[in-house]
């Protein structure tokens, strides 16, 4: 299990922009350096409102916004060598190929910044959450965050681990929704937690996450500026979009504590300033609540009882399950089975999609884009490639070519700094240094 000192597990958030005409939303005929001008002078007008007071720290700090087919970005300071371009206010350069581009924190050049990738939301409140949320990153390592691990939740992706996923969801959503009966909603929400959470090895592995991007999505949400119904309103549409992810298992943090986080600070306020890095935050939701998870009742029945779309969940999980039994014989036979590529990972920085991730049982999960950045190179895939589950090492198919400085294989390409080569093991690839 790798450190994420460098924030190197890293969710890619890519936005899209869509025409409104609420006053603060982004005209679509704004340049990328209009638009990060004024991205940057929101974000901090909005920051100066808390004054630091949320984490006891200042939030707002040096900030890229980037463009990822072209690498060039735009950044509220200059690097710490007065480098960058300086365009009235705001300053511009090309990101160096060997720094990944995601929705991240980065340590480059003396400076921690945080990393956004460009377009940004059209909805100014959806595009100050998510700068807030990544600026939370950038100084989480001084806030008592630092060295966080990250843990496989792939038990999310199976069938009666997602439907307890989703029954929780609803119960919370019913919760947002009610007025009366907000506690026994919370009740139901948890004991469907509970139930899913049946070892310790999936309560610590969906803690790591939640611990990580659940309280920075809880931050950007609770200091982006809505009140109180539009944060209702939010938090039910994103579990509503969530529901269409092909996969949970990197972006349910993204919809649970948001919602425990924000129904708490109605009765707590700062609740989160009592969180470490070592907080179990299913214990500590339970108690803070009031809630006694004694409850006799199966989850079949208290979904059913409480009108939690339970009979709509089985259908569409049972569907869903099928399909991916089959795809993980495919990804088997692809990339256990048949002729592949091993690279071993030594000092790597990673950034993917994790929106179409496939855990393979306890063989690790198949990302299918990727890029990677090693001692031995630039690995870039477009087609699938597997993770090792303790990240010691990636496969994708084997190669076509390997005497060339750019090998090429089916959907990946891998850029070879001098001293390592391809060499063939049996039937296998593997990376050697020379």
């Amino acid at each position: 299990m790798k450190k994420m000192l460098l924030l190197a597990i890293i969710m890619l958030c890519y936005s899209c922009f869509t025409k409104k005409s609420d006053e603060g939303n982004l005209n679509q005929e704004l340049t990328e350096k209009e638009i990060a001008r004024k991205t940057f002078s929101d974000i901090e007008s909005l920051l100066k409102i808390d004054n630091g007071k949320f984490w006891n720290k200042q939030l707002y700090g040096p900030i890229i916004l980037v463009n990822p087919k072209t690498r060039v970005f735009f950044s509220n300071e200059n690097n710490a060598t007065k480098k960058f371009k300086q365009i009235n206010s705001i300053f511009s350069d090309t990101l160096p190929k060997h720094i990944n581009i995601a929705n991240t924190a980065i340590n480059w050049d003396n400076k921690r910044w945080s990393m956004v990738i460009l377009p940004l939301p059209d909805d100014k409140t959806s595009r100050d959450n998510l700068v807030i949320h990544e600026l939370f990153h950038r100084v989480q390592p001084e806030i008592g965050f630092d060295s966080l691990q990250e843990q496989s939740n792939g038990h999310l992706d199976t069938y009666t681990n997602r439907i307890l996923l989703k029954l929780e969801l609803e119960a919370l959503k019913s919760a947002l929704s009610s007025k009366n009966e907000i506690k026994q909603h919370l009740k139901n929400a948890l004991t469907f937690r509970k139930i899913r959470q049946n070892d310790e090895q999936k309560k610590e592995a969906e803690n790591s996450l939640e611990i990580n991007e659940g309280l920075a999505e809880f931050t950007g949400i609770m200091l982006s500026g809505r009140d109180k119904n539009e944060m209702k309103i939010h938090l039910i549409n994103s579990i509503n979009q969530f529901y269409t992810n092909s996969t949970f298992v990197r972006s349910f943090a993204y919809q649970t504590v948001p919602v425990y986080g924000y129904l708490l600070s109605n009765q707590k306020n700062n609740w989160h300033k009592d969180i470490s890095k070592n907080t179990k935050l299913t214990d500590y939701f339970i108690e803070s609540f009031g809630i006694d998870i004694n409850s006799n009742s199966s989850f079949e029945l208290i979904a059913q009882e409480n009108n939690y779309n339970y009979n709509e969940i089985l259908k569409v999980e049972s569907v869903r399950e099928d399909k991916r039994l089959a795809k993980i014989l495919q990804l088997k036979t692809k990339f256990l089975e048949q002729p592949t590529l091993k690279l071993n990972l030594e000092k790597m920085k990673i950034s993917f999609d994790p929106r179409n991730i496939t855990p393979l049982e306890n063989f690790g999960t198949v990302y299918p884009t990727m890029r990677i950045t090693d001692n031995w190179g630039i690995l870039t895939v477009n087609n699938g490639a597997l993770l090792a589950s303790n990240w010691e090492n990636v496969i994708v198919t084997q190669p076509v070519d390997i005497d060339s400085e750019i090998i090429i294989g089916d959907g990946w390409s891998l850029e070879l700094n001098e001293s390592w080569k391809i060499e063939k093991v049996k039937d296998k690839f593997e990376l050697k240094k020379h």
